[in-house]
C-alpha cells in the first residue's frame, strides 16, 4: 500500500460527491454559481481513479504476471472479488428507485448492469440507470480483463513499448476535436474503449516510477516542493478549466496534473505525504470505494423520502443541512459496508473461486 495515494482516493471521491450536489442550485444565484463553476467539475476525480488504477495494478501485479508467479485467472478472481460484491448489493438497493412500466426494457437494462456492460452502450438511459456511478465500475472491469495483456504488450515486445500508449493517448484529443460535441460525454467520458487511455497512462507512469524511484526526491525538502508543485498544478488547471472545451475536460485536459499528483505522492517522502499517511486518512481512502458507490444512492433516497416527507427534502432552503446529512450518512454506510460486506465477500470469493495451487516440482537430485 502507498499510503498517500490511498488517502488521496477519498479526496477525489469527495470531488465526485460534490459534483452530484445539483440540488444546491435551488438556493439562489450564489449557490448556482458555486455549483456551476466549482462543484460540477468534480467529475475529474474519475480521471484520477482510472490513471491510479493502471499505476497500482502495475505496482502490485506487473512482476507477478510477467514472471508467472500469479495466473491470469487468479488476478481476475482477485479483482472481481474486490469490486463485484459491492456493485451487486448497490444494484439491488437501486431497484426500488428504478422501476419502469416496460418490464422488457427494464430487464434489458438490469442485465446490462448486472454483467457490468452498461458503459459500452452510448445511452444515458442505460449507463446511468440503477446506480448511476457504476458505469465507471463497468469501465474498471474491462480494464481488469485486458490488464494482463496490456502488461505483456507493453513490456515484452519492444515494438509496443512506446507506440501502443502513444497511439491510445493521441487518438483522444484528435477524436474530441473532430467528433461533434454531442457525442463527447458518452464516448470520451464514459466508453471504456476510449477511457482505457487513462488506464494505460497509469501503466506507463508506473514504468517511469520504476526507473526513477532510486533517483528522484532524495530529501524530504525536495519531495515536499514537488508535492506542493503537483497540487498547485492541479489547482491551476482547475482554475482555467472554463477556457477549455468540455470534451477535452471529459477526457485529456486533466491528464498532466493527475499524472503529476500520482507520481510525486507515490514516493511518499514529502511533508504532505506525511500528513496523508495518517491512519485516519488512510482508512478514509480504504472506504472511498464504498463512499463512491453509495453516495448517489443516499442522495436519491434522501430525495425520494423528501418527496413523501417534506422535512427530509433536498430541495429546501436548508440544503446545507441536507448536504451534511447526506455526506455523513454515506460515510457511515461506507464504513459498515467495508467492514461487513467488502472485506468478508472479498475473502470468501477469493477462497471459493481461486484456482487450485499447482504442486511444486520436486527438486532434482
Amino acid at each position: 500500500m502507498i499510503k498517500p495515494l490511498t488517502s488521496l482516493r477519498f479526496f477525489f471521491a469527495f470531488m465526485v460527491f460534490v459534483s452530484h450536489l445539483w440540488f444546491i442550485k435551488d438556493d439562489g444565484a450564489v449557490a448556482t454559481q458555486l455549483y456551476d463553476h466549482i462543484f460540477s467539475e468534480g467529475y475529474i476525480g474519475v480521471s484520477f481513479f482510472f490513471i491510479l488504477s493502471g499505476f497500482i495494478l502495475s505496482y502490485n501485479y506487473k512482476d507477478k504476471l510477467l514472471e508467472h508467479r500469479i495466473s491470469r485467472k487468479s488476478f481476475w478472481v482477485a479483482r472481481f472479488a474486490r469490486i463485484y460484491p459491492l456493485h451487486f448489493v448497490t444494484l439491488m438497493v437501486a431497484i426500488p428507485l428504478s422501476f419502469r412500466h416496460d418490464m422488457l426494457e427494464w430487464t434489458e437494462r438490469f442485465v446490462m448492469n448486472l454483467f457490468l456492460l452498461q458503459s459500452f452502450v452510448p445511452s444515458q438511459d442505460i449507463y446511468f440507470y440503477f446506480n448511476s456511478v457504476s458505469w465507471s465500475i463497468s469501465d474498471e472491469m474491462f480494464f481488469y480483463l485486458i490488464f494482463p495483456f496490456l502488461i505483456i504488450a507493453y513490456y515484452r515486445p519492444k515494438v509496443f513499448n512506446y507506440w501502443l500508449p502513444l497511439l491510445l493517448v493521441l487518438m483522444i484529443p484528435i477524436g474530441v476535436y473532430f467528433m461533434k460535441s454531442g457525442y463527447h460525454h458518452k464516448f470520451f467520458y464514459i466508453n471504456p474503449l476510449l477511457r482505457v487511455a487513462d488506464f494505460t497512462l497509469g501503466i506507463v507512469l508506473y514504468h517511469v516510477y520504476e526507473l526513477r524511484k532510486k533517483i528522484d526526491f532524495k530529501t524530504t525538502a525536495a519531495a515536499t516542493r514537488a508535492e506542493l508543485l503537483a497540487v498547485l498544478l492541479l489547482l491551476a488547471f482547475f482554475l482555467f478549466h472554463e477556457n477549455v472545451p468540455q470534451g477535452f475536460r471529459y477526457s485529456c485536459y486533466y491528464w498532466i496534473p493527475m499524472i503529476g499528483i500520482i507520481y510525486v505522492f507515490s514516493f511518499s517522502k514529502g511533508a504532505i505525504s506525511a500528513i496523508l499517511s495518517n491512519d485516519k486518512l488512510v482508512y478514509l481512502g480504504e472506504i472511498s470505494f464504498g463512499f463512491y458507490m453509495w453516495h448517489m444512492l443516499v442522495i436519491r433516497y434522501f430525495n425520494y423520502i423528501g418527496a413523501k416527507i417534506p422535512m427530509f427534502t433536498l430541495h429546501t432552503s436548508t440544503h446545507i443541512l441536507s448536504v451534511i446529512a447526506v455526506f455523513f450518512i454515506a460515510l457511515v454506510v461506507s464504513h459498515y459496508s467495508y467492514k461487513w460486506l467488502e472485506i468478508p465477500a472479498n475473502k470468501y470469493l477469493k477462497k471459493r473461486l481461486a484456482p487450485p495451487a499447482q504442486p511444486m516440482e520436486p527438486a532434482s537430485s
